[in-house]
């Protein structure tokens, strides 16, 4: 166990001048007297979560040292009291570097263990997690300010992790989750290509799922709808259902050229297609 050397004021001011100076011994005397303080600030901070207890206490010797830096001897404040605020940032910007991914200043760190301690205390008295209105009720903060911080810890997650329940067929993943505006712009061209009548055609060669999201994203014998409307109806994300209709033109395409090879004749737009759709990727 480390026993906190005391010191008089007068005999901290002495060695925070000799190490702003350079003196070597003043500095490991310095650090030895303050590392109990160091080692007390470390235990407010969370076991676990990838941050290791010597990597705090490393990192409070830091921000001990700029204290030690930026101190005025000359204003008669305790070292200890002008320090602790420098040790505590180093350690808050450590976890932040580790754990989460932005930086959190010093006041958004408060501000959120105020928002943690609010949820603790709502979900101990009721049993139930409280909602927007009841945290920023609790915690004075406005809610913007609010979801600026839950948005701020907010686990990032794998591009190969599970989408969720909103696909009935369990197979998305959040990287199929993530838009590729391009390549949907690419594929809202191709019925400026390919004649209503040819579509509604190759529509039928379709399955249940493709028909729908083509019939209704195109408005063919149905009014135009959005892919979230069109999501919300087979019960998948809008992002799911724009794949869908990839896979589904990908499919009529291939029918098309299929059709070409046997001497069927094709739409009278077909050859430009692949170059429309590669100038609007």
């Amino acid at each position: 166990m480390t026993v906190r050397v005391r010191l008089t004021t007068r005999q901290e001011r002495d060695l925070v001048v000799a190490t702003e100076a350079g003196d070597v011994e003043a500095c490991r005397h310095l650090v030895a007297a303050f590392l109990p303080a160091i080692s007390a600030q470390a235990r407010h901070f969370p076991a676990g979560g990838g941050v290791l207890r010597e990597e705090l206490l490393q990192e409070g010797v830091v921000g001990l040292l700029s204290a030690a830096r930026h101190y005025d001897a000359s204003r008669n404040v305790p070292f200890w009291a002008y320090a602790s605020f420098w040790v505590r940032k180093a350690m808050q910007r450590l976890v932040a570097e580790l754990t989460r991914p932005v930086v959190l200043s010093d006041r958004a760190a408060r501000d959120l263990a105020a928002l943690a301690k609010a949820r603790s205390g709502h979900l101990q008295a009721r049993g139930a997690e409280p909602t927007s209105d009841e945290l920023v009720q609790a915690t004075g903060l406005s809610r913007s300010h609010l979801e600026h911080l839950e948005a701020a810890v907010r686990t990032p997650r794998s591009l190969e992790q599970p989408g969720g329940a909103g696909d009935a067929e369990g197979a998305s993943t959040v990287g199929d989750l993530i838009p590729d505006v391009a390549a949907e712009r690419a594929y809202d061209t191709v019925l400026d290509v390919i004649e209503q009548h040819e579509v509604r055609k190759l529509t039928e060669r379709l399955g249940h799922r493709e028909r729908i999201v083509v019939r209704a994203h195109y408005g063919i014998g149905v009014p135009p709808q959005t892919l979230h409307q069109i999501g919300n109806r087979l019960g998948v994300t809008a992002e799911r259902a724009r794949q869908i209709e990839v896979n589904a033109l990908e499919e009529m395409r291939d029918a098309l050229v299929g059709a070409h090879e046997l001497g069927v004749p094709a739409p009278r737009d077909l050859d430009s297609l692949d170059d429309q759709v590669c100038q609007n990727a």
